[in-house]
């Protein structure tokens, strides 16, 4: 009897042993401890590349833009001496203005009709006489008094030193020419010409001592710096032998 019962308490005891390992062994794992603040360890940053920097756009610098004035213009005036060609015609060379001098008589002057007097001659200064002796032919179409010349040798002179004739012309910032058909009988002319706007001048000499006409075309380009005149002196600067010697004048053209 007592046998069964210490069989009866060791049976028990091992199907309560059994149950304990069964219901520990279904039991799901505990999470393991919380790790110290200290240990814990962070992630580390997902991987960036570097960023490249873009290189700034230059600003285009401001340049002022260079000045476009134009440097003032100066006086020129230039002076050459040539001969006179067979026949002149007068309205085609001057573009300007153009006179004759003499056709009809000692104080005659022939010009172009629309010329508006740009070329003008001063007082003029005695003795003054007509002459016929050019070697040259002066021909011209709308002029006035006379409006057409076919070809004509006529001039104007003076006699005796000092005595001579002078010129103007308009002067500006636009070039021009300015021809003058003129010669010597025994004597030696002398042309001056001078700006008004400045100290710019020029001469010539035409010297003839034998007792026929010596002509020449004097050719004067010139420019001023602003509006204003070219004036010219055509004198005998010497007077060779006995009569009449001096300078005369036939023609002026101005383009």
């Amino acid at each position: 009897m007592i046998l069964a019962g210490v069989l009866v308490v060791i049976g028990f005891g091992f199907v309560a042993a059994r149950a304990l390992n069964t219901s520990d062994e279904a039991a799901p794992p505990l999470d393991p401890p919380a790790p110290a603040l200290g240990d814990v360890q962070l992630p580390p940053p997902p991987s960036q590349g570097l960023i490249p920097l873009q290189s700034p756009t230059p600003t285009p610098s401001r340049t002022s833009a260079a000045p476009t004035t134009k440097p003032p213009v100066r006086d020129q005036l230039r002076i050459a001496q040539g001969p006179v060609p067979g026949k002149v015609d007068l309205s085609a060379e001057g573009t300007s203005d153009w006179v004759h001098w003499g056709l009809d008589g000692t104080f005659s002057l022939e010009r172009d009709r629309g010329g508006d007097f740009r070329i003008l001659e001063g007082a003029p200064t005695a003795p003054r006489f007509r002459h016929s002796l050019s070697p040259a032919q002066f021909t011209w179409s709308g002029g006035d008094p006379v409006a057409t010349a076919a070809g004509t040798r006529t001039g104007i002179r003076t006699c005796g030193q000092g005595n001579g004739f002078t010129l103007s012309a308009p002067a500006g910032t636009t070039p021009r020419i300015l021809k003058l058909y003129l010669g010597s009988v025994s004597a030696r002319g002398k042309l001056t010409a001078r700006l008004s706007t400045g100290d710019s001048t020029g001469s010539t000499v035409l010297d003839n001592r034998g007792g026929t006409l010596r002509t020449a075309v004097v050719t004067v380009a010139y420019q001023a710096p602003r509006s204003g005149q070219i004036r010219l002196t055509w004198t005998t600067d010497s007077a060779y032998g006995k009569g009449c010697a001096g300078v005369t004048l036939e023609a002026a053209t101005l383009s």
